[in-house]
C-alpha cells in the first residue's frame, strides 16, 4: 500500500480543516516545505498537497509555496485545488508537481479529463472524487452535485483515468476512521488505483485500508497530532519500497575511472521517469558532469554541441532530480531515473521520443 502524507496549504501555511470547513482551520506550520522534508526523511515515497485557497477560488493561489515544496524534496508530489484548464495543469506541472488532481472539472466536463490525459498522459492526471452522503461535492466542497461517487468513478475509468483520490468529507480532519466500506466498493468495482482520504486516525485504520486491498491512503491530521508515526507506517505498509527501486538492488561503489567511455571520453546516459519508467532522453556525461550529479542530486551532463558542462534545467527551470543511477553489465551505459520538472525535450515535449517511426501489432 502506498502512503501519501498530506500538506494542505492556505495562505502559504500548512493547515488542516475539519470536514472541509474553511472556518475550522488549524495551522501546523508557516513553512510547509519543512514539513515536506520531514516526510521525505521519514521515508515517504509520495507527498499529497492541496491548494485550499485555489480549490475555493477556482484558480491557483499558493503556487510559490507548492513550488518550494517540490524543490525541497526528491520524491514526487501530487497536488489538487483550483485546476480548471489545460493551461492550469501545465502551470502546476511546471512547478515540479508530478501528478495533478482534478475534482470539480471532472464532474462538470468529463471531456476535459479525456483531453488532459491525451495531452499530458494518464500518469500525470488524477481525479478527486469527494463525497458527502455518497454524492460528489465540488468547488472546494461548497456545493453538492447529483452524481454518485461510484458513477463518477466508473465514468472516469472509461475515459482512461488510472488513479482516483476518494474523500469522504464527513470523515476529513475528524480522526474518526476512514470510510473503508465505500472506498473498497470503488476499488473493487472500478479495478483502478483508489487512494483513500479522510479520517485516518491510527495504525489500525491503515491496516483496514491495506487489508481491503485498496491502493493507498492519505494521512494528514493523524501525523500532525502524533497519532500515526509516519516512519513506522512506511516501514510496515510499504515494505521498505523505494520510489527509485534501488533499495532491493545491489549497490555498486563505482567511480568515473571504472566506466568504459567512448572515443570522446564520454559515457551515454539513458534517462527515465522513475514513477512510470517512461524514457525521457539520452545524454552524455564527462567526469565533471558525473561527479557533479553525484554531489548535487541534479542531473548534469556534458553538451557535445556546446562542448561545456550542462546542468539540465538551469535556464529552462525543467530540472531533473535524481532518483537513482544504475550502471549496465559492461560499465558503458548509465541508467538514470529522475523526477522530471516540466518537459525533458527542448521542443517542449515531455519526452524526446515523441515521434513514432512504425508500430508492429503482433
Amino acid at each position: 500500500m502506498r502512503l501519501y502524507p498530506a500538506i494542505d496549504v492556505k495562505d502559504g501555511q500548512c493547515v488542516r480543516l475539519k470536514k472541509g470547513l474553511f472556518n475550522e482551520v488549524t495551522v501546523y506550520s508557516e513553512r510547509p516545505y519543512e514539513i515536506a522534508k520531514g516526510f521525505e526523511e521519514a521515508g515517504a515515497q509520495f507527498i499529497h498537497t492541496v491548494d485550499l485557497d485555489g480549490a475555493l477560488k477556482g484558480h491557483g493561489v499558493n503556487a510559490e509555496t507548492i513550488k518550494k515544496i517540490c524543490s525541497s524534496v526528491n520524491v514526487p508530489v501530487q497536488m489538487g485545488g483550483g485546476i480548471r484548464t489545460l493551461e492550469n495543469i501545465q502551470e502546476v506541472l511546471d512547478l515540479g508537481v508530478y501528478r495533478v488532481i482534478i475534482g470539480t472539472k471532472a464532474v462538470e466536463n468529463p471531456d476535459f479529463i479525456k483531453a488532459a490525459i491525451d495531452r499530458f498522459g494518464a500518469e500525470h492526471i488524477v481525479v478527486g472524487v469527494d463525497a458527502k452522503d455518497g454524492l460528489v461535492a465540488i468547488e472546494g466542497w461548497e456545493k453538492v452535485s447529483d452524481k454518485t461517487a461510484l458513477s463518477l468513478a466508473l465514468a472516469m475509468k472509461d475515459i482512461g483515468v488510472q488513479t482516483i483520490v476518494y474523500t469522504d468529507i464527513s470523515k476529513d480532519g475528524m480522526l474518526a476512521g476512514p470510510n473503508v466500506e465505500q472506498t473498497k466498493i470503488l476499488s473493487d468495482k472500478t479495478g483502478i488505483d483508489i487512494i483513500a482520504s479522510g479520517g485516518m486516525s491510527c495504525m489500525d485504520d491503515l491496516t483496514h485500508i491495506n487489508d481491503a486491498g485498496i491502493h493507498g491512503a492519505i494521512i494528514g491530521k493523524a501525523i500532525y497530532e502524533k497519532r500515526i508515526d509516519l516512519k513506522e507506517a512506511v516501514n510496515l505498509f510499504e515494505s521498505g519500497a523505494s520510489y527509485s527501486k534501488a533499495s532491493s538492488m545491489p549497490k555498486a561503489d563505482i567511480s568515473f575511472k571504472d566506466l568504459k567511455l567512448d572515443a570522446n571520453g564520454l559515457i551515454p546516459v539513458v534517462v527515465q521517469d522513475y514513477v512510470n519508467d517512461e524514457v525521457l532522453m539520452l545524454a552524455y556525461m564527462n567526469e565533471e558532469a558525473y561527479n557533479k550529479t553525484l554531489e548535487t542530486g541534479i542531473m548534469t551532463y556534458y553538451s557535445r554541441s556546446r562542448q561545456e558542462l550542462w546542468v539540465k534545467g538551469l535556464t529552462s527551470g525543467h530540472f531533473q532530480y535524481v532518483g537513482s543511477l544504475d550502471i549496465d553489465c559492461d560499465n558503458d551505459t548509465i541508467l538514470a531515473k529522475v523526477r522530471q520538472v516540466g518537459a525533458a525535450c527542448h521542443t517542449g515535449n515531455r519526452t524526446c521520443f515523441y515521434r513514432n517511426i512504425k508500430t508492429w501489432n503482433r
